[in-house]
């Protein structure tokens, strides 16, 4: 059963790579609210001087807002649902496998991020995979997701699995305990 499930088809998307594609620039601006929403007031991120003096050319982006911004669409919007470099959405899933949930992500820092810098984001599907779990027959899906600096190198490598489960009114449970 297990096998039945990914197609040939879905089996041909592995490997496949998203564009190269630039984000918009995080500004001093962004940083500030993302300081005053966390609290995190690392003087990294908010002083050139300090930032300088720890060996950095200047400030530094927040390594959670750099893991942020690319990856954060929301779930039933025009831009989530349109955004070509969304591999997964793209997917020739099973009609009926619409529940989708996350199942776990690695996050890799490799160099410092600055403010100002113009960063680039591409994703890769690196496995498909069909597992049996409490939830049903579920599609595993895992994506490899870079952010690169202005000289392309990797600043952030994220190994991210999804799982899809088919949507209980197609499984034939009811929606409502009677």
């Amino acid at each position: 059963m297990t096998d039945s499930i990914i197609t040939p088809e879905l089996r041909d998307w592995i490997g496949r790579k998203t564009p190269l594609r630039e984000l918009e620039i995080i500004s001093a601006a962004d940083v500030r609210r993302y300081v005053d929403a966390t609290g995190d007031a690392n003087p990294l991120w908010l002083d050139d001087d300090f930032a300088r003096a720890a060996g950095y050319r200047g400030r530094l982006l927040p390594p959670t807002l750099v893991g942020w911004v690319p990856f954060s669409f929301k779930e039933g919007t025009e831009r989530a649902n349109s955004d070509p470099t969304d591999l997964r959405r793209q997917l020739p899933l099973p009609g009926e496998y619409t529940n989708v949930r996350n199942a776990g992500s690695e996050t890799e820092w490799t160099k410092p991020a600055y403010l100002g810098e113009q960063l680039s984001t591409q994703s890769t599907i690196v496995d498909i995979a069909a597992r049996q779990g409490k939830a049903g027959l579920g599609i595993y899906i895992t994506q490899e997701e870079q952010v690169l600096n202005s000289q392309q190198q990797i600043v952030l490598r994220r190994r991210h699995t999804l799982a899809v489960f088919p949507d209980k009114k197609f499984a034939g449970a009811s929606k409502e305990p009677k």
